[in-house]
């Protein structure tokens, strides 16, 4: 074998035995490969430079010397990769693949992000909120909620869906926030009708061969869609849905924008991180981008249609097949009108109107207990009474659906409603949510006990506050719950108002009684004697009270011998295992950091070689001493920030 083939073979060998050295020294298992060998081979060459300094002949020096060299190799390598973490996981986020973009539109893109980004960036420099600290004090405060409707409403488009997702969860923003927030309005021009026109062109054929007539003004304009009356050929009235032109590249540039807002106003203000702002865009993020394909909302709407049964006083618009795309959604036209508009309900008694609203109630309850999907957003204007007296629900671009565990947390707090019982509440709700550390139970009950005093009236109707105040119990004692269960009390309160419209002064917790003692029975009779609730309990409990004899008889045994013990069982909470891992990583970079100081120190003061001027020891103890300084200065810094 030639010898520069052999040198070749062996520096590759090196390289990847130091790469594989640096990566375990550092603690990367996953990842970065590439950078590693780059910052290898940048090593080899800083080594190599040095060592040639020293010795002429590079290729006759000491063993020490070598393993020196491959020493220093590593530690540069180490440094290297130490700056591009450090860079990673300040400007790092996720990046979505992406193909070749065209050069030309690619810049005009990235100047439009960048102005963009200015422009938001401003705005909320001139609300305060971008001061670091700022507005931590007064987190839930009046101010903070203004700063941010304010920022909101001028950054306009997806940043007003931002602010009222945020309005919908109290329990994190705090009450104050929400309320400044929920003011907030989506206003969106109509989008020019030859554009909408062009849509309808891309995605289904020229308009003027698809439909018989199409109104040129939209029936209504949000910021994602707007919608149009047309006539089928056949003479079929339907609504159009149109996604307004560009609106997924406005939205995919305001998203990266938000997304890097997060992450700064993270770093850098207490108040984000107090609001979970990062997690609150994320969950924004993956809904928004789901609203964007109007095929889910399809299924979603054959899903809703499956699920009503011919007595349900419900129906939903015919969802014509052939006509749906990912920017174009065809259904039918809902007769009638939405149940807020005047006169609406002319000629209807109150029993009627309860009974309609018992359907519609009933028709929730179903598909919440059956696992099936539910619509998520059944405000009255996405509620139509039809001529024949039954309701039409619209716009199934939000849904949800329980999984049996919420299903069956559910049944328990339903029960607990109807019972006034806050530790069947208590259950079902630890049931659905997860609890970050123990919960004192007791003091658990009495909250819910109060919560439940204050939401269900005397008259049987219920305060619609009572849900929100179950999310600020349940945030209290470090119990979360999953977005579908958040989503889930949403609905609930969304639906109590829409059943108010239809009913005025409904009484929930009767009708829920009445409409939902079928429903809850397939799942869990509801007792009503004492007999009943001993025996459902027996048989709630059945298994655990089998093994009771057996666990007690063991409990004793083992104290009659003098061989019951108990076992503690160190760093077994989550939040225990994250402050013993931060102070060990601290105490680590600490003693690296004093390390870095003391060799850099012992280099700066030993004698050294000279080359062109330049004493290269003293050289190196300068640089490990400026790395040392960067260790201990970044230690510090976090721990003077550290809030917890």
């Amino acid at each position: 074998m030639p010898r520069a083939l052999l040198d070749v073979l062996v520096l590759i060998i090196g390289v990847v035995v130091a790469a594989f050295v640096v990566r375990r020294l550092l603690g990367i298992q996953r990842g970065r490969w590439f950078v590693t060998l780059v910052a290898v081979l940048v090593g080899i060459v800083g080594s190599g430079a040095i060592v040639h300094s020293i010795y002429e002949d590079v290729t006759d020096i000491p063993t020490l010397a070598a393993l020196g060299a491959w020493a220093l190799t590593t530690t540069f390598a180490a440094l290297i990769l130490v700056v591009v973490e450090l860079l990673a996981r300040q400007e790092g986020r996720r990046q979505r693949r992406r193909g070749l973009p065209h050069p030309v539109r690619g810049a005009r893109e990235l100047m439009e992000r960048g102005v963009r980004y200015v422009q938001v960036g401003q705005i909320a420099v001139r609300q305060g909120l971008l001061r670091r600290g700022g507005q931590g004090d007064e987190l839930g405060g009046s101010r903070l909620g203004r700063s941010l409707r304010v920022t909101f409403e001028q950054a306009g488009g997806l940043f007003v869906k931002l602010g009222q997702a945020m309005a919908q969860q109290p329990q994190l923003v705090g009450r104050r926030v929400a309320e400044e927030l929920a003011s907030l309005q989506e206003s969106a021009a109509p989008a020019d009708p030859a554009a909408a026109r062009a849509v309808i062109a891309e995605e289904l054929g020229p308009p003027e061969e698809v439909f018989a007539e199409i109104s040129p003004t939209p029936l209504g304009a949000a910021s994602i869609a707007q919608t149009y009356l047309a006539r089928l050929p056949g003479g079929e009235e339907v609504v159009v849905k149109v996604q307004r032109p560009g609106v997924a590249q406005s939205i995919d540039r305001d998203l990266d924008i938000l997304e890097r807002l997060a992450d700064r106003l993270h770093r850098r203000t207490g108040w984000a991180k107090a609001l979970g702002l990062r997690q609150l865009v994320a969950g924004f993020e993956e809904r928004t981008r789901e609203e964007l394909d109007f095929r889910i909302e399809g299924t979603n709407m054959e899903a809703a249609r499956r699920s009503l049964h011919d007595t349900d006083p419900v129906c939903i618009p015919d969802l014509l097949e052939g006509f749906t795309t990912s920017r174009v959604l065809v259904q039918g036209r809902a007769p009638g009108g939405s149940i807020t508009s005047p006169g609406a309900f002319n000629g209807w008694d109150p029993d009627g109107r309860e009974a309609l609203a018992d359907g519609l109630l009933a028709l929730v309850l179903r598909q919440m207990l059956g696992g099936e999907q539910f619509h998520a957003d059944p405000h009255p204007g996405n509620v139509f009474l039809r001529p024949d007296g039954r309701l039409e629900l619209i716009d199934f671009g939000a849904v949800g659906r329980l999984d049996p565990y919420e299903r069956a947390g559910l049944i328990d707090v339903l029960q607990a409603l109807q019972t006034d019982d806050p530790s069947l509440m208590r259950e079902g709700l630890l049931r659905i949510g997860t609890a970050t550390g123990s919960v004192d139970e007791e003091a658990l009950d009495r909250e819910l006990a109060r919560a439940l005093s204050r939401g269900v009236r005397p008259d049987g109707t219920m305060n619609p506050g009572l849900f929100e105040d179950l999310l600020f119990v349940l945030r209290d004692f470090g119990i979360l719950l999953p977005r579908s269960t958040l989503t889930l009390f949403r609905t609930l309160v969304t639906l109590l108002g829409t059943l108010e419209v239809i009913s005025p002064g409904y009484p929930l917790v009767g009708a829920a009684q009445r409409v939902g003692t079928d429903l809850l029975g397939e799942q869990s009779p509801i007792p009503t004697t004492p007999a009943e609730f001993l025996k459902s309990a027996a048989m709630s409990n059945a298994s655990a009270m089998r093994r009771l004899p057996q666990e007690v008889d063991a409990i004793a045994r083992r104290l009659l011998h003098g061989d019951l013990r108990t076992r503690v069982s160190l760093l077994s909470e989550a939040e225990d295992v994250t402050v013993a891992r931060g102070l060990v990583n601290r105490l680590v970079m600490g003693v690296v950091g004093s390390a870095l100081a003391l060799s850099g120190a012992v280099m700066l003061a030993a004698d050294s070689p000279t080359f062109n001027g330049v004493r290269l020891v003293n050289t190196l103890g300068g640089i490990t001493l400026f790395f040392a300084v960067l260790v201990l200065a970044r230690l510090l810094v976090q721990i003077l920030r550290d809030r917890d």
